[in-house]
Order: C-alpha cells, then sequence, then structure tokens
C-alpha cells in the first residue's frame, strides 16, 4: 500500500506547509489535488468507471489496482492468469516485511474500502505482458525486506515485475518514491497502457469473498 503524498524525504522541525516552502505553484497544485481527491469525488469517479464506462478482463501481466481509502491510498499487483482462484500477484506487508503472495481478488482488495478493481487497457481492451506475469510469478514466496510507505511497497513492486527486463527502466525507479502515478507511467512505457478500466466481474468464476 501507498498513501498518495508521502515522499519519505525528512523536514525541519519548524517545517511547515505553504506557499514559502512549496512555492505558489505547487501550493496551488497541492490544494486543488487535496479538493479533488474527496470522498465525494471518489464517489462520482467509481459511478463513472463502474457504471458509464466499459469494462474489461484482464490478460496474463496486467497490471491492476484497487482503492484502498476513497482516493488517498491504492493497492496494486499483477495479474498472472490460471485455472485457479488464486490468479494475482501482490506484495502485501506482514510484520514489517515486504512479502510476495499469490492471491484470489477478494483477497486482492480486502485491504480497502473499494469494490472495483481497475486494469491497464488501450482503446478499450486490457493489456498485459507475459514478460510481467512470468516474472511476478518468479517472486512469489520471496521477502523483498522492510516496507518502506514510500519507496519499498505494492507499487514498487509491481513495477519491478514491469521493468525487470529493461535495465534503463529498473535505474530510473531505483530508490525513487513509489506512487500510483508512477506506476501508471510504467505501465504506459512497457505496455502502452493510456486507460484504467474496472475489471468485468462477470468474468470472474468465483466469488469475491474466496
Amino acid at each position: 500500500m501507498q498513501i498518495s503524498g508521502s515522499n519519505g524525504t525528512t523536514k525541519p522541525a519548524d517545517y511547515q506547509p505553504g506557499i514559502n516552502n512549496m512555492g505558489l505553484f505547487n501550493y496551488a497544485k497541492s490544494v486543488v489535488s487535496t479538493a479533488v481527491n474527496t470522498p465525494v469525488h471518489a464517489l462520482l469517479r467509481s459511478f463513472r468507471d463502474n457504471v458509464l464506462a466499459e469494462h474489461v478482463t484482464p490478460v496474463p501481466g496486467s497490471v491492476l489496482y484497487c482503492d484502498l481509502a476513497a482516493g488517498y491510498a491504492e493497492h496494486s499487483g499483477i495479474y498472472v492468469g490460471g485455472d485457479g482462484t488464486k490468479c494475482i500477484v501482490e506484495l502485501s506487508r506482514q510484520q514489517g516485511r515486504c512479502v510476495i503472495n499469490l492471491v484470489s481478488p477478494g483477497e486482492f482488495i480486502s485491504g480497502g474500502i473499494g469494490f472495483s478493481i481497475y486494469v491497464s487497457s488501450r482503446n478499450g481492451h486490457a493489456v498485459g505482458k507475459k514478460s510481467v506475469a512470468r516474472a511476478a510469478l518468479e517472486l512469489v514466496g520471496q521477502d523483498l525486506g522492510s516496507y518502506n510507505i514510500a519507496i519499498n511497497n505494492c507499487h514498487m513492486f509491481t513495477c519491478l515485475c514491469l521493468c525487470k527486463k529493461d535495465p534503463d527502466l529498473l535505474r530510473s525507479i531505483a530508490n525513487a518514491e513509489m506512487t500510483l502515478s508512477n506506476l501508471k507511467d510504467q505501465a504506459r512505457k512497457v505496455m502502452k497502457a493510456d486507460e484504467w478500466r474496472v475489471w468485468d466481474d462477470r468474468t470472474i468464476p468465483f466469488s469475491w469473498a474466496d
């Protein structure tokens, strides 16, 4: 999990967020960002994505994410397919460690308030790469070190799966703040994903509660 806006940097004891510390443009951008990420906005966005937009079915290697806290936090992972109920690889925090698990869609969304899973898409269809799915499966059961809300989180793991075959992309994410925006940028570079559509739950052959 990664909370939007955390950057892991150390600030002076007398630091107060505002124009003097952020600059006028960044301060205004921060205010706007806070305003649009309210629960009301998240609800309207959910209505648009779940009711008005076409849904998709993920393919092996699709990037997935779900809402954890009304637009303030998200969780991501990789769809790997298969015949069983467990078809998503995710990083979960277990006793302060980053552990990679194979989970069901129900388990994937269980930590938050969201009920939809968003899928990397392009032109109205899900996109993914089998090499990304293989990279995720190779990491199942591994411990990737101590959890860090800014740089060693679920988005870091998902980016790692996307960039594993590209040394230049790997270097670009090393020790960088891992946010959903960064993850979407990597998905755009690797698989040309330019939209995020809701997983059509009619194509899921099992209960969300599995």
